[in-house]
């Protein structure tokens, strides 16, 4: 594998304890949940999944989360959306809490979408008040025995689709400050792997004013204003799948000021300072990280099965190819039954404009693995910085 290594979606977070500074969730984690969380990070056996405290989630406050637990130890877990808002306090128990307890995972148990969930807050909480209201009341009677099968809920909110993938992990990083059933940049992973020369985990190990490559996503970005030169400057958080990086924007700023935007796939070619605590970047060039493969691929390579290889996989072949034309070379790659490798270039007029797109839909047609990029390794020369002295200014700055 390339330097980025893969992580499948999980299902899971930190405990409390560790919140402030994860970005995503150790292996063996799980999500909260109102049927098994503590109030904090409730550590397991030796093997077995760490589940996040309740009281990590942002808007879900102590009072909810002891009113949860009480309600839990007396009568046991909850079956469903409707009992826990029965039995827990409505006083704690309000709106603003249970969106936060299932945008975050925590009423997954109960085997519904986060959607069908959220949508039945508003019916469940105003069923739970009535109910409430009257047991205060001491009032009973044969329908409210059957209260529970009387009410069900409207079809249009009982099975709603899930949310979309990208709303599911806003709302995660929202309330819990990482990702849970996935990252973002999973599925731009093919292009981390090929483009990237390095990840935030292995930058401390390089040569403090080395160059490299590195790939992520926008997670923060502060604009400011230097005191000293009184310049704009711009201090992004990159993060890629293993940590996150600071990158400080000072030179070419006005360059690279439209690149900088919150969830924005990026790769960035700069100068790594490694002699403080953490690594920082200075950039000399910054591009979306979907150009990476245009700009870097050298040549695309099919490999071919010829086993399995026929007329109708080589009509498909020519026609991706013109459907995706472009400058950079294409060459099959022929595997013999012996095992012998039978490398041939094609004409220019196949010649193709390297992409994600590419790669997924030859894939796609053809099998994993068949798409190869030969991707461009090397990094330009190191630029000064702005502060630093000319060697012709006689001691004097920029």
């Amino acid at each position: 594998r390339g330097v980025v290594k893969k992580r499948q979606p999980r299902g899971a977070a930190v405990p409390a304890a560790a919140a402030t500074t994860a970005k995503t969730p150790p292996e063996n984690a799980k999500a909260g949940s109102v049927l098994e969380s503590a109030a904090a990070g409730d550590s397991r056996a030796p093997g077995q999944a760490i589940r996040f405290g309740l009281a990590a989630i942002k808007g879900v406050g102590e009072g909810a989360v002891e009113t949860i637990l009480k309600a839990r130890n007396e009568s046991g877990k909850f079956k469903s959306l409707a009992e826990l808002c029965e039995r827990v306090d409505g006083r704690t128990l309000t709106r603003k809490p249970l969106e936060a307890l299932i945008k975050t995972g925590a009423c997954d148990v109960f085997g519904q979408s986060r959607a069908t969930l959220f949508a039945q807050i508003e019916r469940t909480l105003a069923r739970a008040a009535s109910i409430l209201s009257d047991k205060q009341k001491g009032q009973s009677s044969l329908f409210g025995a059957l209260e529970e099968k009387a009410s069900p809920m409207p079809e249009s909110i009982s099975n709603l689709a899930e949310w979309p993938q990208h709303e599911l992990l806003a709302h995660e990083k929202e309330l819990l400050g990482f990702y849970v059933t996935g990252h973002p940049l999973t599925p731009l992973v093919p292009l981390l792997d090929k483009y990237s020369i390095t990840n935030t985990a292995k930058l401390a190990e390089l040569p403090n004013r080395s160059l490299t490559r590195i790939g992520g996503m926008i997670a923060a970005v502060q604009h400011g204003v230097s005191k000293k030169s009184g310049k704009p400057y711009s201090m992004v958080t990159l993060e890629d799948l293993e940590g996150s990086v600071q990158i400080l924007v000072m030179n070419d700023y006005d360059k690279f000021r439209p690149l900088l935007e919150v969830n924005k796939a990026i790769l960035v070619i700069g100068e790594v300072s490694t002699g403080e605590d953490r690594p920082k970047i200075f950039p000399q060039e910054i591009m979306p990280l979907a150009d990476a493969a245009k700009k870097y691929t050298k040549q695309v390579h099919l490999r071919l099965n010829t086993a399995h290889l026929t007329d109708e996989s080589l009509v498909q072949i020519r026609d991706l190819a013109a459907a995706h034309a472009g400058k950079c070379p294409l060459f099959l790659c022929f595997r013999q039954p012996a095992g012998e490798l039978v490398f041939v270039s094609t004409h220019e007029n196949f010649f193709v404009a390297p992409s994600l797109e590419l790669e997924k839909a030859v894939n796609g047609l053809l099998g994993e693995e068949t798409y190869y990029a030969k991707v461009d390794t090397s990094l330009p020369e190191r630029q000064r910085r702005n502060w630093e002295r000319k060697p012709d200014a006689g001691g004097g700055e920029e």
